[in-house]
């Protein structure tokens, strides 16, 4: 398993409520050991990551990058130019070494930023992907939701642990299938349940 990773040292360990993510699980299960792959997690390296994708033949993106996606603001990234920029660095992904990511794993990061940026953000992965790209995420569908992105881990026996970062909350987006296929095209979605803590979790695939 190679890494690629900005973050300078392992995330501690988050204490919090675990989760099932049936969606995750049945696709992470189908991975077999002789197919090489490569997998862009959103969240900073963790040892819980680390020893679950160690069974993988795979190389892992991980660029700890959601704070910094938080923070742009597009009224000062004007222009495409600006915006790629900004995403090189925070993504870690350069336009004459490209990825062949099989799987990108954003987490609930979509229900917080600008929906132009979000976009962005999916073009701009479209050229370091594979035809059969598969995207994971959480989609929020409460009125309220936390004030910041939750942090996700793998933990024993399929499960997900979640640590909220804050205990106060902002009104939610509540994106609808039709509205996030449009926001994240060519992405359509191919399965999505809806989890006891309120979150849809979908598995989109490129078309």
């Amino acid at each position: 398993m190679l890494i690629s990773s900005v973050a300078e040292h392992l995330a501690p360990q988050q204490t919090g409520y675990t989760m099932n993510s049936p969606l995750l699980f049945s696709l992470l299960d189908k991975f077999n050991e002789e197919t090489y792959y490569e997998i862009l997690d959103v969240n900073p390296a963790n040892q819980f990551q680390l020893d679950y994708f160690s069974r993988v033949h795979c190389k892992l993106f991980l660029p700890g990058c959601g704070q910094q996606l938080l923070a742009m603001n597009l009224d000062e990234y004007d222009t495409k130019t600006k915006i790629n920029r900004a995403l090189v660095k925070n993504l870690q992904l350069y336009k004459n070494k490209k990825a062949s990511l099989n799987l990108i794993m954003l987490w609930d990061l979509p229900n917080y930023l600008d929906p132009r940026l979000l976009n962005e953000l999916n073009q701009f992965l479209l050229p370091h992907s594979t035809n059969d790209v598969i995207l994971h995420i959480y989609i929020q569908t409460r009125e309220n939701m936390p004030e910041l992105p939750g942090q996700y881990t793998f933990q024993g026996d399929n499960k997900i642990s979640v640590e909220n970062n804050s205990v106060k909350t902002i009104p939610c987006p509540m994106y609808y299938k039709e509205a996030l296929q449009k926001i994240l095209s060519p992405f359509v979605v191919q399965k999505g349940v809806l989890l006891s803590n309120g979150l849809q979790e979908y598995i989109l695939k490129r078309q």
